[in-house]
């Protein structure tokens, strides 16, 4: 008899259960047979970090077959059980195959990756899946390896972001090595966040991001010396999927693509910290979330991640440098692969440049979301952000935010400076 325990009281779908982990164990463990023993469910994530899935941890205790019978020895493992329950408000995750994407990317980009690079490890090692009665994944749980996620609300600081960095300079490199071994890769990842399927056919994405935008303009048309820009934001507002659909997709000037992560930002990546005489220094990074992954410029996973998970103090005194430690990885990823025609540092600074709109986009309708206090996230939801007198209360109470307002100004202004709003 399995023992099921389920101490948070956590509401867990009816699919969940013993012949979906005995499945998940066979498949993952490529193992003939498994006897489970126990299952123990907790959360994966905190309420309102995930707008579109429901994440579960889950403890198997388990014993194998060896011989025809069933070993006295019982095994233990951590699993992460993503699901992606489509509803209304999220039926454009279905349109862009999130799902399909991201089991792409688990079974057979992510492993491809690692043999190219140095040795490096990108994801978690995927175990099983299913696309019905709801779409899931299971992977393993990085937790159990030392990893865990840095804080959203505080911001990167210069360790955590420049070892980031790197690794997304590693990653963006090796998945060049990969297009040029497989070039048929490239035309399986075109759909990204901000793909024309996504903002074309969803009213939801307009929504819920617009709501951000216009939080924005409300709060930057009553700071002193902003009026220019909020009349562009507003323009921006009024263009608003023109706008978002023009800054992901390919231009006659891109000078290179690589596989872009696709979400960067600070819950879609884990550090790992090894050294006990620095237990706050991070020592390794890895990614997680690959649903909206797709092949374009640098940039849009460059800016994206600048304009919403790095520490102001740390943008406004380093970010040259931020992106110098990320263009080394790069190129020695490209050197050590022998890799022809290397992009140069002239190149990936014209990309930042001309991607500048994909990282407004981060700094109005992400950051927001990753710096909201905890107690204001907790109810977090697509759903609930279609609802307007819950949206307008949740504006008010996060534009209201001292930390919040003085990152915008000083990121508005930078684009102001660069001539960003005459992008659009």
């Amino acid at each position: 008899m399995v023992v099921i325990k389920n101490e948070q009281k956590i509401s867990v779908p009816e699919y969940l259960n013993i012949e979906f982990f005995t499945e998940t164990l066979e498949e993952g463990l490529r193992e003939t047979k498994v006897t489970l023993k126990e299952i123990n469910f907790e959360w994966g994530s905190n309420p309102g970090d995930n707008y579109c899935s429901a994440i579960y941890r889950v403890q198997l205790t388990f014993a194998k077959w060896v011989d025809g019978k069933e070993s006295a020895k019982n095994d233990q493992l951590s699993l992460i059980v993503k699901t992606i329950p489509i509803t209304e408000a999220t039926q454009f995750l279905e349109d862009v195959s999130v799902f399909i994407k991201e089991k792409q990317t688990y079974t057979d980009v992510l492993p491809r990756l690692d043999i190219l690079s140095r040795g490096d490890k990108f994801g978690a090692k995927y175990y099983h899946s299913v696309k019905a009665p709801v779409q899931t994944i299971v992977f393993s749980d990085l937790k159990v390896e030392g990893y865990k996620v840095a804080s959203r609300e505080a911001g990167l600081d210069w360790n955590h972001a420049s070892l980031i960095l790197q690794q997304l300079g590693k990653f963006h490199a090796t998945s060049m090595v990969l297009a040029k071994k497989d070039p048929a890769i490239v035309k399986q990842y075109t759909r990204g966040m901000l793909s024309e399927d996504i903002l074309m056919k969803s009213d939801t994405f307009e929504v819920m991001f617009g709501g951000f935008l216009k939080g924005l303009i409300k709060s930057s048309a009553t700071w002193p010396g902003f009026e220019k820009v909020s009349k562009n934001l507003q323009r921006l507002m009024d263009n608003f999927r023109s706008v978002c659909v023009a800054a992901a997709k390919p231009k006659p000037g891109d000078r290179y693509v690589v596989l872009n992560h696709g979400d960067m930002w600070t819950n879609n990546f884990m550090y790992a910290y090894d050294n006990a005489a620095q237990p706050e220094t991070p020592t390794r990074a890895i990614f997680v979330d690959f649903q909206l992954s797709f092949y374009g410029s640098p940039a849009c996973d460059l800016n994206f991640f600048l304009n919403t998970s790095v520490k102001l103090e740390l943008l406004q005194g380093r970010r040259e440098e931020l992106i110098k430690v990320y263009y080394a990885a790069f190129k020695d990823a490209l050197e050590y692969a022998r890799f022809e025609d290397i992009p140069t540092y002239e190149d990936l600074q014209y990309e930042l440049r001309s991607r500048e709109t994909y990282g407004l986009f981060g700094l109005f309708a992400f950051l927001p979301m990753i710096t909201m206090p905890k107690e204001l996230a907790q109810d977090n939801s697509i759903e609930n952000m279609q609802d307007e007198a819950f949206k307008q209360r949740k504006m008010d109470a996060i534009f209201s935010q001292k930390s919040l307002n003085e990152y915008q100004k000083w990121a508005l202004k930078r684009a102001d400076s660069l001539g960003v709003f005459s992008d659009y």
